[in-house]
């Protein structure tokens, strides 16, 4: 094994008898004293057996799922996400005002299917950063708000017996957005937490690498 940087040359000596951790310092050589720093391999390495008893030295088939980071990086499509992320937002908006229209209920629950809904669709971008959860969080919130407008739009459409284009091209947004606002500010607003949630956390997938080698 060539050692090629300080962070290779620590994992290598932390396996050998002769580590030693000095507080200011770190991880010095108990022979020389100093921190390790040496070319190619150290002639006077000696495993420690019963470190490697107590803590086998993982090995790649362990971490079957494991995928290196710049990988994981390489495969993101965050173009590929918002976009389904979006039409998740807008599918699901739609399901919350049709259901919420035909029972003539606003069925706030309805929210936490929505969020499902996006950060399901987020995570086929294979995201692994947080801007994936961040997009998906207010992609959620915004179908939440949409399926909310859509169905007091429904409602008045439905009272008035006019068509629902009809009801939406005459409709005061002022009020409807108040009626938004208030619903919001009621029990809805639990489950527009939860839809916040679960868009952020299911939109991308942060995985931490396992390193080679004992810590």
């Amino acid at each position: 094994m060539i050692m090629t940087e300080q962070n290779d040359i620590e994992r290598y000596c932390r396996n050998c008898i002769s580590r030693d951790f000095v507080n200011g310092r770190g991880l010095v050589c108990k022979r020389t004293g100093a921190i390790p720093a040496f070319q190619g391999e150290c002639e006077n390495y000696q495993k420690d057996e019963e470190l490697e008893r107590m803590a086998p030295t993982p090995r790649p088939e362990d971490y079957s799922a494991y995928v290196d980071r710049e990988q994981l990086l390489a495969g993101e499509n965050l173009s590929k996400a918002v976009l389904l992320g979006v039409l998740a937002c807008i599918v699901g908006a739609v399901a919350w005002a049709l259901v919420s229209i035909s029972t003539g209920y606003q069925i706030g629950y309805m929210a936490i299917g929505v969020g499902f809904l996006v950060g399901i669709a987020m995570r086929q971008g294979k995201g692994i950063r947080p801007i994936f959860g961040i997009i998906g969080a207010a992609l959620a919130l915004v179908s939440c708000v949409m399926g909310d407008f859509f169905s007091i739009i429904g409602w008045v459409a439905k009272e008035y017996e006019v068509s629902f284009m009809d009801a939406l091209l005459d409709a005061d947004y002022g009020e409807v957005m108040s009626a938004v606002v208030e619903n919001t500010a009621s029990m809805t607003i639990v489950f527009y937490g939860i839809a916040l949630y679960e868009g952020y956390k299911l939109s991308f997938s942060a995985q931490k690498a396992p390193e080679g080698g004992k810590i």
